[in-house]
């Protein structure tokens, strides 16, 4: 028995420290007053169990009471303001949506990845990805927060965006290895869209790190410009070899079909970075047909050679953009994917950017919107 108190003692102090240590990571990145006051409340909690064995060792009730509080008051602010976090909903007439492919709800209201905001919690990844992948450096690090940054103070201004909630909790729980696939997607209306005749659309698959608001804001830019409506569907850490990803993509599209018509002949598919792991599983399940495939950034599948995704779309046109010094997915092995796929018989259009990394389409986001926009207007 005093084995098991002794692996319980450490366990919950191993996940305290590293509440402690993430909190105060939070506090410091936080661009938004609710992530840093989180933070702040969430390593009142971490400290409180260190504060209570210290004061138990040494038989301090002071240590012993005022550890009791930091954790009671901790957990206290903390619950008080899970249930101000957006709840996700937004009017049926609004131009954004987070909706569920089952037709059920299942946002998360209290968790973290509801209650502390999108942008902190990017921000937060961004010093994780800092400390931990050899890829990422200091410069990038700054860079991009700063442009992340911007992003979201823009997209603040649009009260739909703010209601709308965040769909990072998926990537918690398949961290956590907990269930992650629940069917969420984002789907983007333009206001002037007759929902009732059936438009071009456009499904975006994200990356690795969740499927950011982010991402569908910068889309939207081509959605109101074009008149397509936007699916993007979540799928938690963006691993999208895993079981059940394509499956997921095609349930987004046939719910977000019962709100908005959508052209069966004119539905493309995007995948940025580890998205085009999922665009190159197009078409592998009997359902949707894809009028073109649009690689952002992309990796490709490991499991799946050009060759055969060209056997399943015969002559489709592809768009491949990239960076010409993106240092994840090398211009030399996005080029040779391309060419193969020419090879076997789709219709490839390439475009390098020269000087770019991995973060093209943040660096330069209304070059690539350009270039997709122009590229679905010329596939009608």
């Amino acid at each position: 028995m005093s084995f098991l108190k002794t692996l319980l003692k450490a366990f919950i102090l191993a996940l305290a420290l590293m509440l402690v240590v993430g909190s105060m990571i939070l506090m410091m990145v936080a661009s938004e007053g609710t992530g840093r006051w989180i933070g702040g409340f969430a390593l009142l909690v971490g400290i409180g169990p260190w504060l209570w064995c210290i004061g138990a060792e040494r038989k301090s009730k002071v240590q012993v009471r005022m550890s009791q509080g930091f954790l009671a008051f901790g957990v206290a602010a903390l619950l008080v303001m899970a249930p101000l976090a957006p709840d996700g909903h937004t009017s049926e007439s609004a131009r954004l949506h987070s909706r569920y492919s089952n037709g059920g709800w299942h946002y998360p209201r209290i968790h973290p990845g509801s209650a502390v905001p999108e942008i902190d919690q990017i921000n937060l990844g961004f010093y994780a990805a800092l400390m931990t992948d050899p890829y990422f450096n200091r410069a990038q690090f700054r860079e991009l927060s700063a442009m992340t940054n911007a992003i979201y103070a823009e997209m603040k201004q649009n009260p739909e965006f703010e209601v709308c909630g965040s769909a990072l909790s998926s990537i918690y729980n398949e961290m956590a290895g907990l269930s992650f696939r629940n069917g969420h997607y984002y789907h983007y209306i333009p206001a002037n869209l007759d929902r009732t005749k059936p438009s071009r659309t456009l499904v975006f698959l994200h990356g690795s790190g969740g499927n950011f608001k982010a991402y569908v804001w910068l889309l939207s830019k081509i959605a109101d410009r074009i008149g397509c409506t936007i699916i993007a569907p979540s799928f938690g850490l963006g691993n999208w070899e895993k079981a059940g990803a394509y499956e997921a993509i095609t349930a987004a599209i046939q719910d977000a079909g019962r709100h908005a018509a959508i052209d069966p002949d004119q539905i493309h598919l995007m995948g940025l970075s580890n998205g085009g792991k999922g665009v190159c599983l197009a078409e592998s399940l009997p359902g949707q047909r894809f009028r073109s495939l649009i690689f952002l950034s992309g990796v490709f599948h490991h499991r799946i050679e050009p060759e055969e995704l060209a056997k399943r779309l015969g002559a489709r046109p592809a768009l491949v953009l990239s960076g010409g010094s993106d240092d994840r997915v090398p211009w030399t092995s996005v080029d040779d994917y391309a060419v193969r796929m020419e090879g076997a018989g789709m219709q490839v259009t390439k475009h390098r950017f020269e000087g770019e990394d991995h973060f093209l389409f943040f660096h330069r986001a209304d070059e690539v919107l350009e270039k997709v926009t122009q590229w679905m207007q010329s596939q009608r």
